[in-house]
C-alpha cells in the first residue's frame, strides 16, 4: 500500500466562509485583523448610570412612577457590572450581513422574545416614533419645569449633566405631585442617555425622547423594546469595524443573553444560607 505525507507548513487555511458572497464585509471585520496577528480589542463600554445621592441607586420616592413607566425593572439591570471582555469576544462572531452570532454550535442571535424576557419591556406595543420639529426649549419646560438657557440646548440635544444639576435631589419635591413627575421624567431621560441609546459623545441626551414620558401608563403602551434591540443591533454592526473602539446600546442585554445561553459564563450564585431550626414534632393523621 502507497503511503504518502505532508507537511504543515503546506497547508493553507482561509479565514473568513467559503463564499465571499455571503459574508461580503469579512475584509473589515474585526475577525479578520484578529486573524492577521492584529493586537486584541477590548472594547470599551459608553455607559453613564444615572446616581443619587453620589451613590448608583433608584430613588424610592419615583419607583411607583418608575413602575408605571415600564422602566424600573430595566433600571435596576442598568446597574450590572459589565464584563467587556465576553461582549468583545461576542461581537469578534457577530455578523452584520446577516445580524447573527457565528459560533461553533451554529447561528444565533438575540430576538425580541429575548428583550421581552430577559428586560420586561415591551416589544408589540405603539412605536417609538414621533415628531422631530417640536419647540424642544418648551417641552422641556412643561414636562420638566425647567427651561434651557441659550448654550444649553443644541438642536434637540441637552447635557446629561445639565439634568443632574437640575434634578439632583428628590427631597425638594416631596408632596408636589407635579414636581415628584418632573424628577422621574428627567431620571428616565438620563437613563435612556445614558444607558439605552447612548451615542458616542456618552454625554448627551435628545429631548425626543421626552414626548414619550407625558403620561406614565401610556409610556409603559410603547414598543421600547424594539427600539432597544435595533439601536443595540446597530451598534453591534459598527463594533464590528476593528477601529471602532467604543459601543453604545444596552450592551447588558449582550452578556445576560450569553447566561442564558452558556451557563458556564453566568456568575455563580451562591444558595442562601439555611437556619438550623428544630423541626419539631410532625402530627400524622
Amino acid at each position: 500500500m502507497a503511503s504518502s505525507s505532508s507537511s504543515s507548513s503546506n497547508i493553507k487555511i482561509k479565514s473568513g466562509s467559503i463564499d465571499g458572497n455571503v459574508l461580503w464585509m469579512q475584509n473589515k471585520h474585526v475577525s479578520q485583523y484578529i486573524w492577521n496577528g492584529e493586537e486584541d480589542r477590548k472594547l470599551h463600554i459608553r455607559r453613564v448610570v444615572p446616581i443619587y445621592q453620589g451613590q448608583e441607586q433608584i430613588p424610592e420616592g419615583i419607583i411607583p412612577l418608575l413602575r408605571q413607566s415600564g422602566f424600573y425593572w430595566i433600571m435596576k439591570m442598568g446597574y450590572l457590572k459589565i464584563n467587556a471582555t465576553l461582549i468583545s469576544a461576542l461581537i469578534e462572531r457577530w455578523r452584520p450581513e446577516t445580524h447573527t452570532f457565528h459560533l461553533r454550535c451554529g447561528e444565533c442571535t438575540i430576538t425580541l422574545q429575548d428583550v421581552s424576557i430577559l428586560l420586561g419591556l415591551c416589544v408589540d406595543g405603539t412605536p417609538v416614533i414621533g415628531p422631530t420639529n417640536l419647540n424642544w426649549a418648551d417641552l422641556c419646560e412643561k414636562l420638566l419645569g425647567v427651561r434651557p438657557q441659550e448654550g444649553e440646548l443644541q438642536g434637540s440635544v441637552v447635557k446629561l449633566s445639565w439634568l443632574a444639576q437640575h434634578f439632583s435631589q428628590l427631597n425638594n419635591h416631596d408632596g408636589d405631585v407635579q414636581q415628584l413627575q418632573r424628577f422621574t421624567r428627567a431620571w428616565i431621560l438620563r437613563f435612556i442617555g445614558g444607558v439605552l441609546f447612548v451615542d458616542k459623545s456618552s454625554n448627551k441626551v435628545s429631548l425626543r425622547y421626552l414626548q414619550f414620558l407625558r403620561d406614565f401608563r401610556e409610556c409603559s403602551t410603547y414598543a421600547w423594546g424594539s427600539a432597544v434591540l435595533a439601536y443595540l443591533y446597530r451598534e453591534m454592526c459598527s463594533a464590528t469595524d476593528y477601529k471602532t473602539k467604543s459601543i453604545g446600546g444596552m450592551c447588558i442585554l449582550i452578556q445576560m443573553w450569553a447566561w442564558e445561553r452558556c451557563i458556564t459564563l453566568a456568575p455563580k450564585r451562591t444558595p442562601p444560607p439555611v437556619e438550623n431550626k428544630p423541626l419539631g414534632h410532625r402530627v400524622v393523621v
